[in-house]
């Protein structure tokens, strides 16, 4: 069992993406989360597609000097998230998710990343939500056959407002989707007042880990002012035999007061707690 840490590289949207990397390096982070959420981070989609072999050649070279693997490229094809999704039924989103999906593996390929994250659809209006999780189910099979070609494992990150709130609907969608895997951040469960014990089944289908601090009604907390059992959730991949990378996940955005923290000095605190946890259940 190796669980190794890693940080996102959307934590600083305001500084360079060398030096984003430089940061995360000196922060003590042995690789990097890169996001793609369409032309809203450092690496854009538009910069992807149709040059996916040159772009990730351009990232890989960035993060080699950093001294950084890549953890995980997380994808966010569109940032209305009704739109380009696995359960949208606009005309025409489904073959572009699909071309979007084909350039994003190739990129992943080329930087090295051990797997793709996506979200997994909404419930759209006079749709139910099981009815929205089979959708998603159906999408998410061909994107998972389209990781499996090239040797890329395919998840998606449960979130608030997406078509798998609750770990009870995610377990739902994968058991209609056996090949697909969780990108598991308990931000968006603890935000909703769901506890850590209640969480913990989706770990025995995770393939990457986000930790963002939260609490109840909190999305991004300051690390001292966290609620999830972080402590329950480290132990719990050590004894499911957890091989890969738990992310650091501070984000800068509007929406649910995510611009109040000081992502560096949190990152830098987050990391300190985890490493104390991964000497715990070493």
């Amino acid at each position: 069992m190796s669980i190794r840490l890693s940080c996102n590289d959307y934590a600083w949207p305001v500084l360079s993406h060398p030096t984003v990397l430089a940061v995360i390096a000196d922060l003590g982070y042995e690789a990097v989360d890169i996001g793609l959420f369409a032309d809203a981070t450092h690496v854009t989609l538009s910069s992807v597609r149709g040059a996916a072999v040159r772009r990730a050649a351009e990232v890989a070279a960035d993060c080699a000097r950093a001294g950084l693997a890549v953890s995980d490229v997380f994808l966010t094809s569109s940032m209305q998230i009704e739109r380009l999704t696995p359960t949208s039924r606009h005309a025409g989103d489904q073959d572009e998710l699909r071309a979007i999906f084909a350039d994003t593996l190739e990129f992943a390929r080329g930087v090295g990343s051990p797997g793709v994250t996506l979200l997994p659809g909404v419930v759209e209006p006079g749709v139910q939500r099981d009815e929205a999780i089979t959708r998603a189910a159906e999408g998410l099979s061909v994107l998972v056959e389209m990781g499996d070609r090239v040797g890329l494992p395919v998840s998606v990150e449960p979130h608030v407002g997406s078509c798998i709130e609750t770990p009870e609907e995610t377990l739902a969608l994968l058991e209609r989707c056996p090949g697909l895997s969780i990108t598991f951040d308990p931000s968006h469960y603890i935000y909703q007042g769901i506890d850590t014990a209640r969480m913990l089944p989706v770990l025995a289908r995770t393939r990457h880990v986000q930790i963002r601090p939260a609490a109840p009604g909190v999305m991004q907390a300051r690390t001292a002012d966290n609620a999830i059992d972080l402590g329950a959730i480290f132990r719990q991949l050590a004894s499911n035999g957890y091989d890969g990378w738990v992310a650091s996940e501070f984000v800068w955005m509007e929406k649910w007061r995510c611009n109040e923290t000081d992502n560096t000095g949190e990152s830098a605190r987050l990391r300190d707690t985890m490493r104390s946890l991964l000497e715990e259940v070493r």
